[in-house]
């Protein structure tokens, strides 16, 4: 069974949150749209990203490509801070 680990949007860094999937984790990022709260399910399988958002099913094949959507979203904070 899978670990998952439970943060806030903009609580670890893009790097962080890719660790926590090298290592098996899922991770669900909580964010707020309009007020209302919603959770959003990273997660990696069989080398693909994915990243399940109320509206849609995002899939990434490269550690670039979740970094990208992870910093394009605001889900992790940036590298600098």
């Amino acid at each position: 069974m899978t670990d998952t680990v439970r943060v806030g949007a903009g609580e670890l860094t893009a790097s962080e949150i890719l660790g926590l999937l090298d290592a098996e984790k899922r991770v669900i990022i909580e964010v707020s749209i309009a007020g209302i709260g919603l959770d959003m399910s990273i997660r990696r399988q069989s080398g693909t990203y994915y990243c399940d958002t109320p509206m849609k099913l995002l899939t990434y094949n490269t550690d670039e490509g979740m970094r990208t959507c992870l910093e394009r979203y605001r889900l992790a904070k940036r590298e600098d801070e």
